[in-house]
């Protein structure tokens, strides 16, 4: 099965992607200026793309892949 993006969320300093399947992954805000510098409100407002591979962020003009979002999984420990 491919891994495909079901939803995103933020703490203050990480973006967390859970996958289809199951899996959840961190990544440092710093890797992404533009969601660092928005409001809760932009970085909450994001399209999932239509293969699951890549999210939009339409009012800041961000679009990420999969690849850039999976890089490390997520454990309660970080």
């Amino acid at each position: 099965m491919e891994r495909k993006i079901q939803k995103i969320d933020f703490t203050n300093q990480l973006i967390l992607t859970t996958t289809t399947d199951g899996q959840v992954f961190y990544r440092s805000l710093d890797a992404f200026p533009l969601l660092k510098n928005a409001v809760a409100q932009q970085r909450n407002a994001y399209m999932i793309g239509r293969w699951g591979d890549d999210v939009r962020w339409e009012a800041i003009d961000e679009d990420i892949h999969i690849s850039s979002l999976t890089k490390h999984p997520y454990h309660a420990c970080v």
